[in-house]
């Protein structure tokens, strides 16, 4: 099943590898030169529940409320009784890879990246294009915006759909599931012309 991008709602609402990246909080970071946000903090990996599909864990909250997810940098959760913590990453390419990020391959697992985009002033009828390998969900402002509940390769914007930046700080939380292999997922921003659009600030805390 593949959920579209739900443009309905008022609140309008990176080939390998990863590096760690050392922030500070008040750090400002910028898409890449097509557009790919490689600015995350990121939480994996997560055990899914055994008997779960991709499909199920897709649908289903890891983390209780996790569209309402506000992490930063060293935050720490109990989930299953292990302790997770999150942590900055920028990728080294358009997409980021969770397993790069690990060091270690995570089969039926789920991870979770999320982003703060800040604004001067509203940004109306953006594009905004994703990818996910495997399935994909995402929350924007609180608001579940898309899901893609198939297994599948990673192709860069894949999935795209209407959203509304507005003035001030944007949240974003990507989770993606990971069947077998590869787990990896990336997103970014065009404008009526298909033009990317580079001149965001993107932040790893509030």
């Amino acid at each position: 099943m593949k959920k579209l991008f739900n443009t309905t709602t008022s609140a309008s609402v990176a080939l390998l590898g990863l590096m760690l990246s050392v922030v500070r909080s008040a750090e400002v970071f910028k898409p890449d030169a097509a557009g790919y946000i490689r600015d995350w903090v990121m939480l994996a990996p997560i055990a899914l529940p055994e008997g779960d599909s991709g499909a199920d864990s897709t649908l289903k909250e890891q983390i209780r409320n996790e569209g309402a997810l506000r992490p930063k940098a060293g935050d720490k959760i109990q989930i299953g009784g292990k302790e997770l913590t999150w942590r900055n990453i920028t990728a080294t390419t358009n997409y980021f890879d969770f397993n790069a990020v690990l060091k270690t391959g995570n089969d039926h697992a789920a991870g979770y990246m999320v982003t703060y985009i800040e604004c001067e002033n509203e940004m109306p009828n953006l594009t905004v294009a994703v990818a996910s390998n495997d399935q994909g969900r995402i929350y924007f402002n609180g608001v579940d915006i898309y899901a893609f509940t198939e297994a599948r390769p990673l192709m860069l914007d894949a999935d795209k759909g209407r959203v509304t930046l507005k003035a001030g700080i944007n949240v974003f939380v990507f989770k993606v599931v990971n069947e077998l292999n590869s787990w990896q997922g990336a997103m970014r921003f065009l404008d009526k012309s298909g033009a990317p659009i580079r001149d965001l600030k993107i932040r790893l805390s509030l």
